[in-house]
């Protein structure tokens, strides 16, 4: 991947399948990325090592193995009917069947084969589903080291885009969350095709409220200079991608600051700015929420890695999900930097 006027966003995008027709409804927005991008389309069926073993003990030692072609042969099958009901035959499409434990077996698969982006399909109406859509799917949020983007929004609406959409990136002035805004920005990009990617930057910060001998005019005061703060903060970052690397994409770049008073109201904040429900003049929403995780809760300041998980499961919209450096390589890595420019992390 880079950032590179006419050049290609993604070279590999990989979904991985479980035999489900909804695990399939990722498919629409991979390809999407897949055509404007000329990219290369993986789809991996992993097989439970389950499916090739006999289930009661038996003497003959050779069953194991016809056992193991049933099961490869099945999802072969499977796969041939996959890329035919979703119309994709005509792209770059290579299908992989693997036997093996599912997030673990997708990670390695993604790292070896250079995967660039993960698109699958996360839940529909009802939550988390099970395998794939459920389990797998956290995991590959907590752990994967390629970007996720989890396909989230209600069964059988349209899972493609006609229009130019716009990503939020949800930014808590850390150095691990704005990791993901170039991931954002390139599949911004790439799904504009002929036009600009859009992405609104929103920087979540707490509204404190009176306490102890604070008089409200006094808190008031400490808000302002918080919001002010956050505002000059979101300058910076928007000259960064204005002028740094990821210039040439052109983006169209929105920002806003959002306020939260207690610690359980961040998720429900960050749904309503992807919604407009915030005050920004002009501001249409979003069409895919961009955050980062750090693979774990409890982490210092708010880091908003902690809540991604709450957003997969109550977001209405797709989720891109980056996995965060720890916080001492992060900030190695931008004080070599020396110059103001955005982090690149592929």
């Amino acid at each position: 991947m880079n950032t590179r006027t006419g050049a290609s966003y993604f070279n590999k995008i990989l979904v991985p399948l479980d035999g489900s027709p909804l695990a399939e409804e990722a498919l629409p927005l991979a390809a999407q990325i897949v055509r404007s991008s000329k990219a290369e389309l993986r789809l991996l069926r992993v097989v439970p090592p389950s499916s090739c073993v006999p289930i009661y003990p038996v003497t003959l030692t050779d069953i194991t193995e016809p056992m193991r072609e049933a099961a490869f042969t099945s999802a072969r099958s499977y796969m041939e009917q996959a890329v035919a009901r979703a119309h994709i035959d005509m792209l770059n499409v290579q299908t992989d069947v693997l036997i093996g434990g599912a997030a673990s077996t997708i990670v390695d698969y993604a790292l070896q084969q250079g995967v660039d982006l993960i698109v699958m399909r996360s839940h529909g109406e009802t939550g988390l589903t099970r395998w794939i859509m459920g389990s797998t799917a956290q995991q590959l949020v907590r752990h994967s080291p390629v970007p996720v983007l989890v396909v989230n929004r209600p069964h059988n609406q349209p899972l493609s885009f006609q229009h130019t959409p716009r990503i939020l990136v949800a930014l808590d002035g850390s150095s691990m969350a704005e990791e993901a805004i170039t991931p954002a920005a390139l599949l911004s990009a790439a799904l504009a095709q002929s036009n600009h990617g859009a992405l609104h930057l929103t920087r979540i910060i707490q509204r404190l409220l009176p306490y102890g001998r604070q008089t409200k005019e006094q808190m008031e005061r400490i808000n302002k200079e918080y919001q002010i703060e956050a505002e000059d903060y979101l300058k910076v970052i928007k000259q960064r991608i204005e002028t740094g690397p990821l210039m040439s994409l052109q983006l169209k770049i929105t920002t806003s600051v959002v306020a939260y008073v207690d610690i359980e109201d961040v998720t429900r904040r960050i749904l309503e700015e992807s919604a407009c429900i915030g005050d920004v003049p002009g501001f249409t929403g979003c069409d895919i929420i961009a955050m980062t995780t750090h693979g774990r809760h409890g982490f210092q300041h708010l880091l908003l890695g902690s809540f991604t998980e709450e957003v997969l499961d109550a977001a209405q919209r797709p989720l891109l999900v980056v996995h965060a450096r720890k916080p001492q390589e992060a900030e190695h890595k931008k004080a070599q930097r020396q110059t103001i420019d955005v982090p690149i992390i592929f």
